[in-house]
């Protein structure tokens, strides 16, 4: 800068880039490129991810307000309730939209009345709270076999 001058490195690709034109199939691929990949971040930015909260029905003095619980509360509350439930030795709940997948983990051979259990006791639960859209509930089981 001091010289007023460009630094050799940069003074290389200055005079390598003088010469280009529009009609050389590198530029034209590199600008085709850049675009490309310009229009999938300005569409990245601008399409909305996917909703994490559930919208409950509550009654507000506010008309433009909404009242929202995350689905990872629901999860938590769902992982307690199934847990609960006699001979379930683990529960992995996931909450995509409407359905609730849980995966129980259990040492009982015989297992469909577990699973009936669990989801009624996480059914119950989630009755409680006022979601405007229920939830389903569809609990998996991996027997592991007892003794």
């Amino acid at each position: 800068m001091a010289s007023g001058s460009w630094p050799s490195w940069a003074a290389g690709f200055l005079d390598s880039a003088k010469g280009t034109v529009w009609a050389d199939h590198r530029v034209l691929g590199g600008a085709v490129v850049v675009a490309i990949l310009g229009l999938l971040l300005l569409m990245a930015a601008l399409i909305p991810g996917q909703r994490r909260t559930a919208l409950l029905n509550w009654d507000s003095s506010d008309a433009h307000e909404e009242w929202v619980i995350e689905n990872r509360g629901l999860a938590h509350l769902a992982r307690y309730e199934a847990q609960r439930t006699d001979g379930v030795e683990s529960a992995s709940p996931v909450l995509r939209g409407r359905k609730m997948q849980i995966s129980l983990s259990t040492p009982v051979h015989e297992a469909s009345d577990i699973s009936k259990s669990v989801q009624k006791n996480v059914q119950d639960a989630l009755a409680v709270i006022p979601l405007v859209q229920g939830i389903s509930v569809s609990p998996k089981i991996n027997s592991r076999g007892g003794q």
